[in-house]
């Protein structure tokens, strides 16, 4: 027997079934031996297609729980298992990080601010939270390969990073921007170490309440199965990433899935890897890789024709692209984020960060 829909791992959600008051109703679909009249948790399932040597069968039911076991067995003892999701706490959320995080961390390091809200890289998410209520993470290197890192940082900002850590949260991206897909295959050991570089710097400057560890988006979401685990074993339970494939057609921006599972979670709001014990998110929208002109657009289509994409709305850009000096400067960086999220504030999306609408009860 094996599942059609759902498939091991998936996160389910209202684009995936019918909503009858709160109870999310999906139609699961098995394949299985003709004749085999195969039982879906102890129901019967009713054929929907018939073919020579296997059938469809179909069976709706409520997909209620964090997480749901549903179990097939036939008349003759085979059995299937799988386990799916349903995150109802993350349906019609946004998120939004800023990846590659140094630069401003210099700038703040070498200049006498009062605060960090002088600065004007701190100052427009202030501005950003402040006026749409956004929550916001940043993804910090450790240097930026020119002569800084975050131990040159001083601690004299703590107070203002502990005082904003409702909205603005810090974790780790990687030790630097350089190579490219740095971390492709890197051993456990070394992802830990990076890992720690980075946290035990921002614990000292920030505070542990300005840390956040539970969802992470790796500098170019990469890595060995061995990586992931030490993320895992770092207390990150949710890797976020872009699901597609680089010129050879090999997995990109996709951590260690294979090809089946990378264009699965390309599809998806989250899927889960249940043997790792790890969710998988998708970035639905790199901010600096779109005119703005054409943000609104962009994301009415994934609305309209991507439902399944579309009920947890992860928005990210790069933090090079707000400073003058660098080769790909976008003059509209801050009109181009706050134009994504008014988008998502007039659709009825409200801000969150992920570890707090994904993590609930979640067993692993």
């Amino acid at each position: 027997m094996r599942f059609i829909f759902p498939i091991d791992g998936d996160v389910l959600t209202p684009a995936d079934g019918r909503m009858e008051g709160e109870s999310l109703r999906v139609a699961v679909k098995v394949e299985a031996d003709k004749d085999s009249a195969p039982k879906l948790n102890d129901i019967p399932m009713t054929l929907s297609e018939s073919g020579d040597k296997a059938d469809i069968y179909s069976l709706e039911i409520p997909i209620d729980g964090y997480r749901n076991a549903l179990v097939c067995r036939d008349k003759n003892g085979a059995e299937s298992v799988i386990y799916v999701f349903r995150f109802k706490n993350a349906y019609k959320k946004y998120r939004l990080a800023i990846d590659d995080i140094v630069w401003s961390m210099r700038d703040l390091a070498e200049n006498s601010y009062a605060s960090i809200f002088d600065q004007s890289f701190f100052r427009l998410f202030r501005d950003i939270h402040d006026e749409f209520g956004t929550l916001i993470q940043f993804n910090i290197y450790y240097t930026d390969m020119n002569g800084f890192d975050l131990t040159m940082f001083p601690d004299r900002y703590k107070k203002d990073f502990e005082g904003c850590a409702d909205w603005l949260k810090l974790t780790f991206h990687a030790i630097a921007d350089s190579p490219d897909r740095i971390y492709r295959y890197t051993p456990y050991s070394e992802i830990m170490r990076d890992y720690n570089l980075v946290t035990n710097e921002i614990l000292r400057f920030a505070g542990p309440e300005t840390m956040n560890t539970a969802v992470n988006g790796l500098h170019w979401a990469e890595t060995t199965r061995d990586g992931a685990r030490a993320l895992r074993a770092a207390g990150i339970k949710c890797l976020v990433g872009y699901y597609i494939f680089d010129e050879n057609g090999d997995p990109h921006v996709a951590y260690y899935l294979n090809h089946d599972e990378t264009v699965h979670a390309s599809g998806r709001d989250f899927w889960v890897d249940n043997r790792e014990g790890i969710i998988f998110s998708k970035d639905k929208m790199v901010i600096d890789s779109h005119k703005l002109e054409n943000i609104p657009a962009f994301l009415d289509d994934l609305r309209d024709n991507h439902p399944c994409e579309a009920g947890t709305m992860n928005f990210v850009t790069h933090e090079q692209y707000f400073y003058p000096h660098y080769k790909g400067y976008q003059s509209d960086y801050g009109e181009k984020i706050k134009t994504a999220v008014r988008w998502a504030t007039q659709n009825g999306y409200t801000p969150c960060f992920l570890d707090r609408v994904i993590t609930e009860e979640y067993p692993y």
